[in-house]
């Protein structure tokens, strides 16, 4: 799921690989997610111009599909911990620890990110997630995420697609 996102962002994003190379996603990797939606200098924070049904910098509960995808990004983005957003995805998404870890590594310190999040169904949403430079560029990623119940209550993320 940063970029969903990979956000699932990141993600949930969100699901995200290098910001060197990033491979079209079907289905998710280790380095999951496309490639970035728009690249631009900011004129303000990362939530500027994003609507969704919620918009968010931070954390929710893994028992929405919405919170599911704001917890992973805030695990990738704000925790930068790779430990904490594999715990998110299913094992069948092909994503790897080393992946993710790889993926927030070449995030630059003093990233933020912003990740609106609209349900399309009780186990699909839309992501978009935006990642804001310490240099003021931004960098915007679409996202579908599809999710399934997890073992021990709450949501896994199941599958990332890049969108548009």
């Amino acid at each position: 799921m940063a970029a969903l996102a990979a956000v699932i962002a990141g993600v949930l994003a969100a699901t995200h690989a290098s910001h060197e190379d990033r491979p079209h996603v079907s289905g998710v990797s280790a380095t999951a997610a496309g490639p970035p939606a728009s690249t631009a200098t900011a004129a303000s924070g990362p939530c500027a111009g994003l609507s969704g049904a919620v918009v968010t910098t931070r954390a929710g509960k893994t028992d929405t599909i919405a919170g599911l995808i704001a917890t992973f990004e805030a695990d990738y983005y704000i925790e930068r911990s790779a430990a904490k957003a594999i715990q998110l995805v299913t094992s069948e998404t092909g994503i790897t620890e080393q992946g993710l870890a790889d993926g927030i590594a070449s995030i630059p310190m003093g990233t933020t990110h912003c990740v609106a999040i609209t349900p399309l169904t009780t186990n699909t949403a839309t992501a978009h997630l935006v990642e804001l430079h310490p240099d003021g560029r931004r960098v915007d990623y679409l996202q579908v995420v599809n999710t399934i119940p997890g073992p021990g209550g709450g949501l896994l993320i199941s599958h990332v697609q890049e969108q548009g």
